[in-house]
């Protein structure tokens, strides 16, 4: 497809960096650890979704402050190529914005920490010093879903305008990416995501780090070979469409 014009959503837990920084920090302050891993099996499961998961975690969460959190979250890792591909997608013209089903607190920290700069949607904190009850908003969920904190396949569909030839690509791992996966042109997987999309005939390029990405991504540019997908563009018109 020629004039076309790539807008890139990638999910952030364990995509970006190498760590799901919601179990792995946010974890640090649940001592219940048997409830903990009973609520966490369950999500994995597939028997609760990702919003009633993160409900039940919060409510687990003792002696949590700020300052001990931002520690954990100087201990958190992004994977040594992300910003180069950051780079890539700002020296080509690449709109990208992380879509995640984690805390934009964290998301904003971790970034600034490693001075990049990229958009993003997430869940909102909310943290009362005096009652010491950390709690989550649910800013973009779906009006008829209750799965999902952050409904992904809503802000890239609503965001990727298939008449300006705008080719949507979604990178991600794990379950809140499942959903979104069926809607995206162009999908980066690995982990649970990748044999979801295998078991699911959703075609995908697996990878393991952010230089696999960049390398295919230039390659599918310079062969002229970006183009939408005709299951997906089909399922973003029946969607518009309230089917």
């Amino acid at each position: 497809m020629k004039n076309f014009r790539l807008k890139v959503y990638c999910d952030f837990d364990g995509t970006i960096t190498k760590r799901d920084v919601w179990f792995n920090s946010l974890g640090k302050f649940i001592s219940d650890r048997k409830t903990f891993e009973e609520i966490c099996n369950d999500y994995f499961s597939l028997r609760i979704g990702s919003r009633e998961c993160n409900t039940k975690q919060l409510k687990l969460i003792e002696k949590f402050s700020p300052e001990k959190f931002n520690y954990y979250l100087d201990e958190e890792e992004v994977d040594i190529h992300f910003r180069d591909f950051t780079n890539f997608c700002r020296e080509n013209g690449i709109e990208l914005t992380i879509l995640s089903a984690g805390l934009e607190y964290y998301i904003d920290y971790i970034l600034k920490r490693e001075s990049i700069d990229v958009k993003y949607y997430g869940c909102g904190m909310k943290w009362d010093d005096k009652s010491k009850v950390l709690d989550c908003e649910y800013i973009y969920t779906d009006e008829y879903c209750t799965l999902c904190e952050t409904c992904k396949r809503n802000i890239l569909v609503s965001n990727t305008n298939d008449d300006d030839n705008e080719i949507s690509v979604y990178i991600g791992d794990g379950i809140s990416d499942f959903c979104v996966s069926a809607y995206a042109d162009i999908v980066f997987a690995k982990g649970t995501l990748a044999s979801y999309c295998w078991k699911h005939n959703i075609t995908y390029f697996e990878f393991r780090d952010f230089s696999d990405i960049t390398k295919k991504l230039k390659k599918l540019i310079d062969t002229g070979s970006i183009k939408h997908r005709q299951e997906s563009k089909i399922r973003r018109r029946d969607l518009f469409a309230g089917g």
